[in-house]
């Protein structure tokens, strides 16, 4: 499978997301038309990116990105120079949550 973080280093964000979001509008244009016209939301996966490519991707267009680690969404979220460059984004936890830090994640993401 084609892994878009894999290029990402070697071609840049932008390239990275570009192509992504070009396979999503080709499998979007493949869908049976029966199927209600919802457009897909990429939500890019932060993990162990710096906060410097974070805002890259933002600058690029993506507004959603998604943490697999509570601490890390955390520090992301809260880093003065994605919140002052990044205004409109978006965090989602995508990891499985214990028990103990469902109220550190509150009203830091998006549920």
């Amino acid at each position: 499978m084609w892994k878009a973080g894999s290029m990402s280093a070697e071609l840049g964000v932008a390239f990275a997301l570009r192509a992504v979001n070009e396979r999503v509008q080709q499998a979007v244009a493949r869908r049976p038309r029966d199927l209600p016209a919802i457009q897909p939301r990429l939500v890019a996966v932060s993990k162990t990116k710096p906060a410097d490519m974070v805002i890259e991707a933002y600058n690029h267009g993506q507004r959603t990105f998604g943490e697999n680690y509570v601490q890390e969404l955390l520090e992301k979220a809260s880093n003065p120079k994605i919140l002052s460059s990044c205004p409109e984004i978006k965090w989602h936890f995508i990891g499985h949550l214990q028990k103990q830090n469902v109220n550190k994640l509150m009203g830091k993401i998006t549920l």
